[in-house]
Formats: C-alpha cells, sequence, structure tokens
C-alpha cells in the first residue's frame, strides 16, 4: 500500500479511460463510494470499496470477493473522501493520488484541495505525496518547500497562497522570479507557462500548486 489511489464520485469519460488505468497501474486501488462507476467502466478491480453509498446506492452482487467493503452511516463526521484517505494513510501510504474527474460543485473541489493541506502528517513517519487530480489538472499543497516538473512543457502553474504571505521562486518558466513576496489574495502568481524542460517552483510558506495540463 505504498502508493495508493483514490477514484471518486463525478463522470468518467471513456476518452479519459487510458489515462485513469495508467495512474491505476501498480497502486492499491480505492473506489470511494460513486467512484465505483470507474471500475465498472474501466474493468478494473477496486482493493477497498468505502463509503456511506448515498452517491452508489445498493453494491453491485457482482462484486469481486478481492474487494474489500467498508460501509459508514451517511450522517458523521468525515466525507468519503478523508475516511478512504485517513485508511491509506493509516496504514503506511507514501503517495496517494485522489482522482477528482470533473471540478463539480465549488465546495466539494475546494474541500478536497483544502484536504491535501490538513491530512498531510497524518499516520506516517514522513510526510506523504498527496496529490489531487483530474484528466486537465493536478493540484498539490507545499510547505517550505518546492516541487519539480519534468517534461511539462506547455502547461500552466497557478501558486495560490495560503499563508498570509509567501515567497516565491520560479524557474523555467514565462515569468521567472526569485523570491517575489505574495500576499493571500493576490492573484499574481497564476497562469505563469512552463518553457523549459524542467521547471521549479520554490514556496516558502504554504500555498497550492496547481498545473493545468496542455490541451490534447
Amino acid at each position: 500500500m505504498k502508493k495508493c489511489v483514490l477514484f471518486l464520485t463525478g463522470r468518467y469519460f471513456e476518452r479519459d479511460l487510458p489515462f485513469y488505468r495508467r495512474l491505476a497501474r501498480g497502486c492499491f486501488k480505492v473506489a470511494v463510494d460513486g467512484g465505483y462507476r470507474f471500475f465498472q467502466c474501466s474493468g478494473l478491480i477496486p482493493d477497498l470499496l468505502i463509503g456511506d453509498f448515498d452517491s452508489l446506492g445498493k453494491v453491485s452482487r457482482r462484486l469481486s470477493d478481492r474487494t474489500r467493503v467498508l460501509v459508514f452511516p451517511v450522517e458523521k463526521d468525515k466525507t468519503d473522501c478523508e475516511l478512504a484517505l485517513d485508511y491509506c494513510l493509516e496504514r503506511g501510504a507514501r503517495q496517494v493520488d485522489i482522482v477528482q474527474p470533473s471540478q463539480g460543485d465549488p465546495d466539494h473541489f475546494l474541500a478536497n484541495l483544502f484536504l491535501l493541506a490538513g491530512s498531510g502528517n497524518k499516520g506516517a513517519a514522513r510526510k506523504p505525496r498527496l496529490r489531487l487530480l483530474g484528466p486537465i489538472f493536478e493540484a498539490f499543497f507545499v510547505s517550505d518547500s518546492s516541487i519539480r516538473f519534468s517534461g511539462a512543457r506547455g502547461s500552466v502553474v497557478s501558486i495560490i497562497p495560503v499563508s498570509a504571505l509567501i515567497r516565491l521562486t520560479c524557474r523555467g518558466t514565462a515569468f521567472n522570479v526569485t523570491a517575489a513576496r505574495i500576499s493571500r489574495g493576490q492573484t499574481r502568481p497564476t497562469r505563469n507557462r512552463i518553457m523549459a524542460a524542467q521547471s521549479t517552483f520554490e514556496v516558502t510558506g504554504q500555498a497550492f500548486v496547481i498545473r493545468l495540463f496542455p490541451r490534447r
């Protein structure tokens, strides 16, 4: 369970199935409630099906005996996504990808984004690598650290400050900066395009790093 991938409720298009299959290869695969529909259309088998099933409804009788099922009440203190993430981190996962195929409702998207910030130190001796992503984006939470992208030329990256003030250094981008002071609420560090084979975004403070993939 060193690498886990959680599939959330959402619209999974057939054109994106190769992307999802590559993502799931070699990982502990989790269907989070209605995210089980991804497995139904992809032919893959989840290792875990978890949630209150308000989106999925009844569990299929054709569910593989290789799949563990954990059912929770609808009224609870955590979302299905947070429960699934806790399950993986408590078992020592070093990398967790949370697949949200479309942004959907803004409250769900923002809650899942901030889940990256709140879950980084749960159940692990070392800080795990957490990522929220879909077929057109990936998002990370960084705290006094940096992210390097390889082979991402043409992508655009936005830095969203979480701290009241961050210092930002960007290299390999259309607008390179060194220790730029960015206050929370400023939109200056959005949509910076990657221009080189290697690019680096270094943040002092806390921020979200969101990369939009080049259009296919």
